[in-house]
């Protein structure tokens, strides 16, 4: 801390006692600055000077001096009273000087009880140095200090910090040199600190309270008995230099460093500990990084590939026992260390890995299994607060590495683990990211594991991933054995795979049973035929299930070796897996960097897919090769392209991470505490005020809409760059390809949204507002619902979809969205949680979109019914293949939906229009045979009905205005052919 600028003082007169006698002669002398000085200058007091003193420091504290002092109570401003061999502090000299703001007592004598009461009245100090004395507790002084932002109390004998309860507004704090065990959870209150040293004390641990100090921007911890440096430290956002020295450091944990938004830090020194293990990844984050005297012997190539060649940044790692690079080439420097790297690379050779998808219920202990698999050390996660966990998906990359000799990696399996919230709400948006082929470890938690509860833990999550695909490869692993007794755990282990196992066979025996029914019946009709089909499909699923539970605790770090050895086995299964561990050409591996690095440049990182086959093919030729090549690395991780998705395969996301860290910003469980307007700089920034931002979160909250302007402000810390073009881009994709909800608009005359929006000249609607129907969850309003009954004995036509095993999550959400596209030509009158309700623009017809439960206590369906009634204020009712005319094609686009899901198991029904009960079979995509019926009867009341009811009508094959347009269209060509051989001739 420096001396700050003079000020002002008032002149003193030149009085002096005759009986003084100093060490300076007969009057006393100090160092004196002035009004406007820059230095202190040597000066005999009182001062015949007419500028008035504001800075002093005092050479004696004789009674003389003192009384001086006193005389310039109405100017000072700083008082140094360093280096005086004090025992205490005279009773007279900081009387009175209320104006104080600077006081240095370091380098005296000073124990807890050399203080004055008059040091109480200076409330005014905005900086304390008490460095270099003997206290052995923080002074009750500073307790009243209110302004105080600037304290050393370094070289003490300080044993706790008890009394800084109050000081919130320290911005520099040297702690050095005391008896300090634990420092962080004293200090996190103080949200304005940017400066803390406490090198040489008796810290050993960085407790998570540190997360608080988010202006903090210098942190010396050297020389203590710290042995794990948390996350917390390297994710403060102003950090700008880490020491960390001279401890005990072992590992340095692994997280993820968003090339994008990283926040660089200038130096980050971890010298002179004990790691054995390369912090790569820090090289992507730190300008200057030592690691000199630890006992690395092998550099990573996987994290120093990322850097730039032309980087300025500096790495050091003299004095450890290398011999991966040789320690020669390490102490070269950086530069070297990358030329090595690349020379050698040409000679490795690099083997496909395999993806992990870490799932299960929240607080299961996912990220903590993650880091203490990667780490080899135990790791308990503490990404937030409150321990809420983790938010959607994060990722990491890991390898086991095998054949190592003399430290040059041979073989490496490596693994791209997805770490998926386990939170209920992220069941949707997941579901994307569910695909094979990959591994998936299901955690549930031990401790907190009963009977009852096997299905929220276990058996919801296999229906989950069955739904979704009927090719599973799944290790079943238990966390937090350490809390649980020996007994109980190996209660569990039998019971849990017990359980597990009838509750798979209980879907099967459920299947069979409906293929008895269908094969029992003496005529198999085509839609039975097709629904049997179907059945023995869903019977021929192939699930790979570890069933012995993997007993694990990322705690005191058990049950990793059989964590390993499984996934090892799984991966060299060549059955499941048989690109696995298989070479991968060194043109591949150039693809795939080239394809890193034009990642990392794109605000955007996204392509259509014939702009990426050109510019591949175009840099690397090859072009018959690109299918596999992007198949390849989507499958290990490095890019997504779903390629059986039709919304989403003519696009290629370069960077994961990005399209993660989107959704992340979207899809929130914790949605309300998250977005704070005084907390998050983003919207002040986007130019929000706290009003409109306070409304516009309501909307979401309340009502499942979310404007454009805060969607802007949400994800713009995903661009690095051309904010407006690179949101407006974004914004299209989640819109056309994600399709995560449909625009709205509400003007500011509307007291409520208008569930539709104007068009342009083209035809395309300007998005304004979306309303993401996973976000929706008002009720139903009851003024609708009685509008919608007192048609019940209008004509109607009402079609079923039964879900008996699971309904997965998302199916009636995605059904919204698509159904409001114009081809449709509904009009949404109101979206609610559970439904819409809707009218056709161009016929009197009311439409109902809706899900819910329906059934027996033991067993309950979920059913997802679309029904149509007439509107119209006549008696001549709206004739059922009118009604057809208007459900069919939203039936066509929900079977498009359920292509995506391999392993769903969905029945088909229509409701007799005459009882109301589902009791026949929904024949839309096999109508032919029911379609020469006139009638058919319910089983149910016995009557007959008419097959218009049952079937959309046959199609004509021939009709004028078909014919029509036939002619004019060989017309057409015939003037084409004509025109083309009359300008050949010309020419």
């Amino acid at each position: 801390m420096s001396v700050t600028k003079m000020a002002t003082a008032r002149p003193a007169t030149r009085e002096v006692r005759n009986n003084y006698t100093g060490p300076y002669g007969r009057s006393p002398i100090t160092h004196v600055g002035f009004c406007e000085a820059r230095h202190l200058h040597p000066e005999r007091l009182p001062s015949a000077k007419p500028e008035k003193a504001v800075s002093v420091r005092l050479l004696d504290t004789s009674n003389e001096t003192i009384k001086n002092i006193q005389q310039l109570a109405d100017s000072l401003k700083r008082l140094l009273v360093y280096d005086l061999s004090l025992k205490t502090i005279p009773d007279g000299l900081l009387a009175n000087l209320f104006h104080l703001e600077k006081l240095d007592l370091g380098f005296n004598h000073l124990s807890d009880h050399s203080f004055p009461d008059s040091v109480k009245g200076l409330e005014n100090l905005i900086e304390v140095r008490l460095n270099n004395n003997t206290l052995t507790v923080i002074p009750q002084f500073l307790r009243r200090l209110r302004k105080l932002n600037r304290l050393d109390v370094s070289s003490n004998e300080l044993e706790s910090l008890k009394g800084v309860e109050r000081l919130k507004r320290i911005q520099v704090l040297v702690l050095d040199g005391n008896n300090l065990g634990t420092v962080f959870k004293d200090v996190a209150h103080m949200t304005k600190l940017e400066i803390l040293r406490c090198k040489d004390n008796n810290i050993r641990e960085i407790t998570p309270e540190i997360r608080q100090l988010k202006q903090l921007q210098d942190l010396d911890i050297s020389n203590n008995k710290i042995t794990v440096l948390p996350i917390d430290v390297f994710l403060l956002p102003k950090l700008d230099s880490f020491n960390a020295s001279y401890n005990q450091i072992t590992k340095v944990p692994t997280f993820n460093v968003n090339v994008q938004s990283k926040h660089w830090v200038s130096s980050i020194d971890l010298s002179e500990n004990s790691m054995t293990k390369f912090p790569g990844h820090l090289m992507l984050m730190s300008k200057k990084l030592d690691l000199s005297s630890n006992k690395l012997k092998v550099l990573s190539w996987n994290s120093i590939k990322k850097l730039e060649w032309n980087t300025d940044q500096e790495m050091f790692v003299e004095e450890n026992p290398l011999t991966y690079p040789p320690a020669d080439v390490c102490d070269s420097g950086l530069r070297s260390i990358m030329s090595f790297f690349q020379e050698s690379q040409a000679e490795a050779k690099t083997y496909q890995g395999v993806k992990i998808l870490m799932i299960g219920s929240r607080k299961s202990g996912k990220t903590s299994l993650i880091h203490s698999l990667i780490d080899q050390q135990p790791r308990l996660s503490q990404e937030f607060e409150n321990n809420l966990g983790s938010v959607g998906i994060e990722t990491y990359d890991t390898s086991f590495d095998y054949d190592v000799e003399e430290g040059r990696p041979g073989r490496s399996l490596h693994l791209n683990i997805w770490d998926l919230c386990g939170h209920p709400f992220y069941l949707y948006p997941h579901y994307l990211f569910l695909e094979q082929p990959s591994i998936a470890i299901l955690t549930f938690n031990m401790a907190e594991y009963t009977e009852e509860n096997f299905d929220e833990m276990v058996g919801t999550w296999f229906d989950w991933m069955i739904a979704k695909t009927n090719k599973l490869v799944v290790l079943l692993v238990g966390t937090h054995s350490d809390q649980v007794p020996r007994d109980k755990l190996r209660h569990i282990s039998v019971e849990v795979p017990r359980r597990l196992t009838s509750h798979l066979d209980n879907r099967r025996k459920m299947i069979q049973e409906k293929i008895k029914v269908i094969e029992a019946k003496p005529e198999i009709s085509p839609t039975l035929s097709e629904q049997l089909k179907t059945y023995v499909k869903l019977l021929q699923d192939r699930c790979t299930v570890q069933t012995e539970v993997i007993v694990t605790s990322s705690a005191v770090f058990k049950g990793f070796d059989i964590l390993k050895m499984s996934i090892e086995a799984l991966a060299n299964q060549q059955k499941i897996f048989p690109n696995v561990m298989r070479v991968i050409p060194i043109f591949w591996v150039e693809v795939e960097t080239y394809l890193e690095e034009r990642g990392n440049t794109m605000a955007v990182p996204v392509m259509e897919w014939d702009e990426y086959a050109a510019e591949i093919s175009h840099k690397f030729g090859m072009k018959h090769l690109i299918d596999c090549i992007t198949q390849y690395l989507h499958d290990t991780g490095k890019v997504l392209w779903f390629s059986k998705v039709p919304k989403l395969k003519t696009l290629v996301f370069l960077r994961p991470s990005w399209l993660f860290d989107i959704f992340r910003q979207i899809f929130r469980h914790d949605f309300a505490d998250k977005y704070d307007y005084l907390q998050e700089d983003r919207f002040k920034t986007a130019g929000l005020s706290q009003g409109k931002f306070d409304r516009l979160k309501q909307e979401v909250l309340a009502e499942g809409i979310i404007d454009k302007d805060f969607i802007k402000a949400a994800i713009s810390n995903c661009f690095s760059n051309d904010l407006n073009n690179s949101f407006q881009k974004t914004l299209t994709l989640l819109h056309d390809a994600f399709e995560i909800g449909y625009p709205v608009s509400k003007r500011t005359k509307d007291k409520f949204h208008v569930l539709t929006v104007d068009k342009d000249g083209e035809g395309r609607c300007k998005i304004s507002k979306l309303l993401i129907p996973w976000l929706r969850k008002t009720p139903e309003p009851n003024d609708l619902r009685q509008e919608w009954d007192k048609l019940s004995e209008r004509r109607k036509l009402a079609v079923v979809f039964k879900f008996p095993r699971y309904m997965p999550p998302g199916l009636f959400e995605l059904l919204c969205v698509r159904a409001n596209h114009d081809k449709y030509k509904l009009n949404y009158v109101f979206h609610w949680g559970g439904g819409i309700h809707a009218t056709h623009k161009e016929h009197p017809v009311r439409l109902i979109v809706m899900y819910n439960r329906e059934g027996t206590e033991n067993q309950r369906d979920v059913v997802l019914r679309i029904e149509s009634r007439d509107n119209s204020d006549s008696d001549d009712q709206v004739p059922a293949c009118t009604m057809w005319g208007i459900i069919l094609p939203l039936l066509l686009e929900f079977e498009e939906i359920l292509k995506g899901y391999a392993g769903i198991w969905v029945e088909r029904r229509i409701e007799c229009p005459l009882c109301g009960t589902a009791t026949f079979l929904g024949e839309w995509l096999t109508p032919k045979e029911t379609q020469g019926f006139a009638t058919k009867t319910c089983d149910a009341c016995g009557q007959e009905v008419d097959t218009a009811f049952l079937v959309h009508p046959r199609e004509k094959k021939r009709v004028p205005g078909i014919i029509k347009t036939l002619r004019k269209m060989r017309l057409a060509r015939t003037l084409a052919i004509e025109k083309k051989e009359v300008d050949t001739t010309s020419s």
